[in-house]
């Protein structure tokens, strides 16, 4: 397995990087690394970044995102698209953080990263401390809780709203017509079920092939925010400050990330493995008619997005639990999306 630089190490690496980004800046000193929780997909960490210039003393509070070298959660790794996303969404309506640097050159720290400026705010899922949740949806009302509800969902609907072209997001190699988007996800995800080794593979088969024979062309060609949950959101003073992670990102449906967070949804709420679902959070049939309501027009095709959902989680599902450390090679989780999925398409034989 590959070992993670130093820290201390790290740091001196950086300072030396920050002193060739910024040649007019003296006595640059880069504080302690702080690991942020999370983060299957990449390393994240905070830290102080302090200098002089022009007699001036200042100090930034940042943040730097690593590509993965222990453990990658998708057979390939974006981060250049996912800094360039947030970095052409920073005059929209889609509050994301301030991109300041990427590096592609792995010589650097080892692997390729991006600075940007740290948010204040809470994350907006609870996050456990203890046997106790804390966090704002939490601490909401359930009425308080399902106007935040309502709030990711408008957001959603306004990252699924952008003008791609004005703001050059049609990155090099992205399906341009609703003829390319889906096949494009089907492409992406049959490699990463072979690559993962997903099980049972002859219900993803099956499943795919029920995919292709039943693809169609969407009337709608947005920006996809990839990974659409409350858990990549900021949340301060009563609204969301900015929308995070955006390593799932891709040009596709609006649908797609609909489909996306009820699946996440219904794994966290009402799966067997879920928690259940709190007070004032809305379920499934009234999150898409807030969603639908943001958007303005109804849904296209859901069920094939839906479906298509549950086949990304179970397959995202499989590679994470199956690497977690400790688990024995011939551990088969039990992968409750691809049963949900299995059942939908009735596909139960496969199982």
């Amino acid at each position: 397995m590959v070992q993670r630089t130093d820290p201390q190490i790290k740091r001196a690496q950086l300072e030396a990087w920050f002193r060739k980004k910024l040649p007019a800046a003296e006595s640059i000193s880069v504080g302690p690394l702080e690991k942020a929780p999370g983060g299957y997909g990449s390393e994240i960490h905070f830290f102080d970044l302090e200098w002089r210039e022009s007699g001036q003393e200042h100090t930034e509070h940042l943040l730097i995102r690593e590509e993965s070298l222990v453990f990658r959660v998708f057979p390939e790794f974006h981060l250049d698209r996912e800094f360039n996303t947030m970095r052409a969404l920073a005059d929209s309506e889609v509050p994301v953080p301030r991109m300041l640097l990427f590096e592609p050159d792995d010589s650097v720290l080892g692997a390729p990263f991006y600075i940007m400026g740290k948010v204040e705010g809470e994350v907006f899922d609870p996050q456990q401390v203890g046997d106790q949740p804390v966090g704002p949806l939490w601490e909401a009302t359930p009425s308080e809780r399902r106007d935040m509800w309502r709030q990711v969902l408008e957001m959603m609907a306004r990252i699924n709203s952008v003008d791609c072209a004005q703001l050059g997001l049609f990155y090099p190699g992205a399906p341009q017509t609703g003829a390319d988007v889906l096949q494009h996800q089907i492409d992406f995800y049959r490699n990463m079920a072979e690559w993962a080794e997903v099980e049972p593979r002859q219900l993803v088969e099956a499943a795919f092939k029920w995919f292709e024979d039943n693809r169609f062309e969407p009337r709608h060609v947005s920006l996809c925010w990839g990974d659409a949950r409350p858990g990549n959101l900021m949340y301060r003073d009563g609204e969301i400050a900015a929308v995070l992670d955006w390593d799932m990102t891709h040009i596709g449906t609006p649908e797609i990330d609909l489909a996306w967070f009820l699946a996440v949804d219904w794994l966290t709420c009402e799966s067997t493995i879920g928690k259940g679902r709190w007070e004032g959070i809305p379920g499934r049939e009234e999150t898409m008619h807030m969603y639908q309501g943001a958007l303005g027009r109804d849904l296209d095709n859901f069920f094939y997005h839906e479906a298509f959902a549950f086949l990304k989680l179970g397959i995202i599902f499989w590679r994470v639990i199956k690497n977690i450390p400790g688990i024995p090679p011939d551990f088969s989780p039990d992968n409750q999306p691809l049963v949900k999925l299995a059942n939908m398409l009735q596909l139960e034989e496969f199982l």
